[in-house]
């Protein structure tokens, strides 16, 4: 039988791989910055040493570990979060609009393929299928989440 928890359980298990991608980029440093488009200022701010980029990367982890600890609560893996099933679908529809730039992403590959970044197609792929599967997995784990 299928085991509907297995999208909040892959939901959240991206959210903290990201939130760990997030602390490596703070240790690789300003190259890192740059490749995950963070853009020119932070990197040139990482660059200096400024404490303003590691902080508000961490920051960034920290809610996506946030967000990865309420997608195991949906499925039962962890203690029940406070306002879990508004949360869940706040977050899934987070990743879902996130991903939404896909169409366009892949229409400038098909106009213009030497100026369009394939790693972006891959991060707006990653964003758009986490938050179809939180929130897919929400609804399919309704009872639980919102009647429970």
């Amino acid at each position: 039988m299928y085991d509907p928890t297995i999208l909040l359980n892959f939901g959240g298990t991206v959210c903290f791989l990201i939130a760990i991608l997030h602390i490596v980029i703070i240790i690789v440093g300003p190259k890192a910055y740059r490749y995950f488009g963070a853009g020119e200022e932070l990197a040139s701010l990482a660059e200096k040493h400024s404490p303003i980029p590691p902080l508000l990367t961490a920051f960034i982890a920290i809610v996506l570990a946030v967000f990865g600890i309420y997608a195991f609560s949906g499925a039962g893996e962890f203690a029940r979060m406070p306002m879990l099933g508004p949360v869940l679908l706040i977050i899934g529809a987070i990743f879902s609009i996130r991903g939404l730039i896909l169409p366009v992403q892949l229409f400038n590959l098909l106009k213009n393929p030497h100026k369009t970044e394939t790693k972006e197609i891959f991060f707006s792929i990653i964003s758009l299928l986490t938050g179809i599967c939180l929130l897919y997995g929400t609804a399919l784990n309704w009872d639980f989440i919102f009647i429970s």
